[in-house]
């Protein structure tokens, strides 16, 4: 008996901890992870940037491919690099908040924190487009109740995903592409960044996959 309590406890303790790492479950913060939908469409979303060195050449081949996305920038990149939000606003893809700083212990800030990153996040955008933006990607896909008080307070959507390309560790395109061809399912949100090294290559790869197995690629 004294085990099974023991156990119990342990899973109430780890249950919270496990539950901030899962977007898809919604148990802090209801976020879209999937788009609703019975066709075969997906949609490809991109963190982080907005950045000078690989940005410019993953929007060429976004609109050679006819392709339109949500791009989650970070606020720090956009006051450095604010022609790249107004270019890629200009190439009609949405724009998100990925907070300000995307700091890795953003998840423990304080509400008072957390609503400033995104206040200062959401100011930026306006200021260089003239858009009151509304979706908003929480970094690393965590979640917590502070994060989901300031979310809800502050009328954003939150967009998760429901596959996970892992491109940022991965050191082979064909495997992200594998990766993500093999979880496809109608509906899907599609999470890739687009500030690594070849992100355009890569993205390339990955919308001629997804086209290959029937699917149209829409935007969220």
């Amino acid at each position: 008996m004294n085990y099974l309590i023991g156990f119990i406890l342990l899973i109430l303790i780890i249950a919270p901890f496990i539950a901030s790492f899962k977007i898809e479950w919604g148990i802090y913060l209801r976020s879209t992870c999937k788009i609703d939908t019975k066709e075969k469409e997906v949609a490809i979303t991109f963190d982080d940037g907005p950045d000078k060195e690989n940005l410019p050449e993953l929007l060429d081949m976004l609109e050679q491919k006819s392709v339109t996305s949500t791009f989650f920038f970070i606020g720090k990149s956009i006051r450095e690099n604010p022609e790249m939000l107004v270019r890629t606003n200009l190439a009609g893809h949405k724009i998100g908040i990925h907070t300000y700083s995307h700091a890795p212990m953003l998840p423990f800030y304080s509400v008072k924190r957390l609503a400033y990153e995104i206040y200062l996040t959401r100011h930026l955008i306006k200021s260089v487009i003239n858009k009151d933006v509304s979706l908003f990607r929480p970094p690393f896909g965590v979640t917590n109740p502070n994060i989901a008080y300031v979310v809800y307070r502050t009328n954003l959507k939150s967009i998760g995903w429901n596959i996970r390309s892992f491109d940022t560790i991965s050191k082979s395109d064909d495997r992200v592409v594998s990766r993500i061809s093999k979880r496809l399912r109608p509906g899907s949100i599609i999470l890739l960044h687009s500030n690594i090294r070849g992100a355009a290559v890569l993205a390339g790869k990955v919308i001629d996959e997804v086209r290959s197995k029937g699917y149209k690629i829409v935007n969220i």
